[in-house]
């Protein structure tokens, strides 16, 4: 919220103007340990909502990444990656790539706003 409002005086109140907001899929399925990510991640779906009303014709959406299978964090847990592809449908987690293209989406896409959008390659319906 504070990055929002340290840039707002240079954001166009126009519908051209896209904010996504980072979240993740902890909110979806927590973990032990994850109660603070798991309240945050929750937090960005309800923030969202309400600065897609308070910062309107502006667009504010949410974007939820669930394991990232080639981001820095995974890269020495090749084990844990494998259970984890294997519960994807098609076998595969979604890539940094995948992230980068779900936020040019949201940035550009005029007809999305107060979106919540998930990217991770179905990981959650299994």
């Amino acid at each position: 919220t504070e990055t929002v409002h340290a840039l707002l005086d240079r954001l166009p109140e126009s519908r051209e103007t896209g904010i996504v907001l980072f979240g993740g899929r902890a909110k979806d399925a927590p973990y032990p340990g994850s109660t603070t990510v798991a309240t945050i991640n929750g937090g960005v779906e309800g923030l969202t909502h309400s600065m897609a009303l308070e910062l309107a014709p502006m667009r504010v959406n949410g974007l939820h990444p669930g394991i990232i299978g080639d981001s820095p964090f995974w890269a020495d847990k090749p084990a844990a990656l494998e259970g984890y592809e294997a519960r994807t449908p098609g076998g595969k987690l979604a890539t940094m790539g995948d992230v980068v293209h779900a936020t040019m989406f949201l940035l550009d896409n005029q007809g999305i706003s107060g979106a919540s959008l998930y990217v991770d390659r179905g990981w959650r319906l299994t």
